[in-house]
């Protein structure tokens, strides 16, 4: 039986996801970025690995992305789990409206060590509600 890499085997489990799915180094660089996060954002993956966070969503300023994740890195512990939601509105794709969990990494000596950002896009169920 052939083993996927740890890398295949991510790459694999977040694509399943409808979920997207962002992973964030200590440096504030995306490493990881999922197909869904691509549906859900409509930002092109090939701008945003490697690039700092704060530099990928200054695309959308409306949705405060960044002041969010800066705050729970500032003001939270490693290794805690925030939730949060945001909406505002997308140029040619309209109001959207999101569920945040922020997973705050910690190394071995409990610093940060980078973040796991997973979104729910809830637009079209609460626009049926």
């Amino acid at each position: 039986m052939v083993v996927p890499s740890t890398q295949q085997f991510i790459e694999s489990v977040l694509g399943c996801l409808t979920e997207g799915v962002i992973i964030i180094d200590s440096s504030d660089r995306i490493m990881i970025w999922n197909a869904a996060l691509v549906s859900i954002l409509h930002l092109d993956p090939s701008r945003a690995l490697g690039k700092r966070y704060q530099e990928v969503f200054s695309t959308y300023p409306q949705l405060g992305l960044i002041g969010i994740l800066h705050t729970m890195r500032m003001q939270h512990l490693p290794g805690t789990v925030v939730r949060t939601s945001v909406e505002g509105t997308i140029p040619e794709h309209g109001q959207i409206n999101l569920n945040l969990c922020v997973h705050l990494l910690a190394d071995t000596d409990q610093a940060y060590n980078g973040m796991v950002i997973v979104i729910d896009d809830r637009t079209e169920m609460l626009s049926k509600g």
